[in-house]
């Protein structure tokens, strides 16, 4: 036991006590900052006694004990680091160096011991290679932090985000170079699953597909001076498709998507690879929604074959309808609820029978002839029409999850005013939304983390 003098009053210290408190006079600043935590919590000043302030006061304070305790480590590091490289022969001791890197409590800054190796040749810089860090680097919980705002704001939006929670300053520059380093590695991670597990796999999954165009832009420039030039002087604009999939198990509320802004086999190819996450195995059948693009039933045939059923989304169907609806206000709402009705009865005769009525003539432009156009799209169509076994079914006959997903994923992030894409980056965006949309984000930081400690500890 030991004693200390507390308010005039002498109070016996366990060993465990001792122990820490001769651990933070080692820590001055650190010492400074959990006085002050205490401070806090017996509100010995008696500034404020509300809940939300004083969360906001440890909040300010462990920021600061963060950074201090960071601070106190890279010192102590070094430290360490080149004693052991004194102890070596073949080390010569070499210049001091200033390092400092960015993290989630501010910049860090140390004094760095360099060496001189004799028997490679190479200047050893121990500390910084061991911690994995480099002069006016971002740590991984910092790199983390700004690829999670990166992903669902605008890169300008990105600093003032990170000093509204974190309280530290970043480059707009630094912030999209992250974001988009993190979002090309999340690509180039994904390995495709294409072929069908020969397992009997789930009973039935359902499936949706679509596509949303976003803008695209593309340097012209064919010279090297042309391309260190200014580049919006060399650039075409234009419009390119993403295509989104869905794939679902009925009853469950998790859906699993894919995304691309490749080719239609592109496109296939994720959707096949979400199915399989999904269970998808030989004895699987597969509903099938999406709008009358011949892409989507092309690939649906190509993946699934006789297994898979299409059909065309009901309210993409009701648009067509609702143009095509003849008379005034009342007699169009009256005449398009019974087309409806007919078209959930597998009565298809019967509406086309009652399009024909008021068929326009010939010469008139299809802009013009709404009825035309909603017969031949029904027409063409006929055997993806069979609305009463999917009712019967109890399974959807709309595609409107995979329209919500077109907002939250895409239309949200790749189509803000202003914003234009190389398709390259605007793939590696859409990936890494992916990511999180599929639950998968934890699991990639994991990895990431573990992949760059072993490389530490290969060093």
């Amino acid at each position: 036991m030991s004693e200390f003098m507390n308010n005039n009053e002498t109070v016996e210290l366990t060993s465990s006590a001792k122990q820490l408190a001769l651990r933070l006079q080692a820590h001055p600043n650190i010492s400074a900052r959990v006085l002050s935590l205490l401070d806090i919590v017996e509100n010995r000043d008696r500034m404020d006694e509300t809940a939300s302030g004083t969360e906001l006061s440890i909040v300010s304070e462990l920021q600061k004990l963060g950074k201090d305790a960071l601070q106190d480590w890279g010192n102590s590091q070094e430290k360490k680091k080149a004693k052991a490289c004194e102890k070596l022969p073949s080390m010569r001791r070499q210049r001091k160096k200033r390092l400092h890197w960015h993290s989630l409590f501010g910049t860090i800054q140390v004094i760095e011991q360099t060496y001189y190796n004799t028997s490679d040749g190479k200047v050893v810089r121990s500390f910084s290679d061991s911690a994995q860090i480099h002069c006016r680097g971002y740590s991984l919980p910092l790199q983390r932090a700004i690829t999670d705002f990166g992903a669902d704001v605008s890169f300008g939006r990105i600093p003032e985000k990170l000093q509204e929670h974190y309280g530290i300053t970043v480059p707009i520059s630094s912030a999209q170079v992250i974001t988009q380093k993190h979002a090309r590695v999340v690509k180039k991670s994904q390995e495709l699953t294409e072929k069908i597990p020969e397992i009997d796999g789930v009973e039935l999954l359902i499936t949706e597909m679509d596509g949303t165009m976003i803008p695209i832009v593309k340097t012209t420039g064919q010279t090297n001076e042309e391309l260190r030039g200014d580049r919006r002087k060399n650039r075409e604009l234009s419009w390119k498709e993403a295509r989104l999939s869905l794939v679902e198990i009925p009853g469950e509320k998790k859906s699993i998507i894919g995304d691309t802004v490749g080719t239609v086999n592109d496109a296939g190819n994720q959707l096949l690879h979400s199915a399989i996450r999904a269970g998808l195995g030989s004895n699987t059948r597969v509903h099938a929604i999406g709008d009358g693009a011949s892409w989507i039933v092309n690939q649906v045939k190509r993946l699934f074959g006789e297994r898979a059923s299409y059909l065309i989304d009901f309210y993409h169907l009701c648009e067509y309808l609702a143009a095509a609806a003849p008379g005034n206000e009342k007699q169009q709402k009256n005449w398009l609820k019974q087309q409806k009705q007919d078209f959930k009865k597998n009565q298809v005769l019967k509406v086309l029978k009652n399009l024909s009525t008021c068929m326009e003539p010939e010469h008139l432009a299809d802009k013009f002839a709404p009825v035309r156009v909603c017969t031949r799209y029904i027409k063409n169509r006929l055997e993806y029409l069979d609305y009463k076994s999917a009712i019967d079914a109890d399974l959807p006959i709309g595609s409107g999850k995979i329209e919500s997903a077109h907002r939250y994923v895409i239309q949200n992030r790749l189509k803000l005013t202003g914003s234009w894409w190389t398709v390259e980056k605007a793939d590696d965006m859409l990936a890494l939304r992916i990511l999180r949309v599929n639950n998968d984000w934890q699991s990639y930081w994991f990895n990431y983390y573990q992949e760059k400690s072993s490389s530490a500890q290969a060093v």
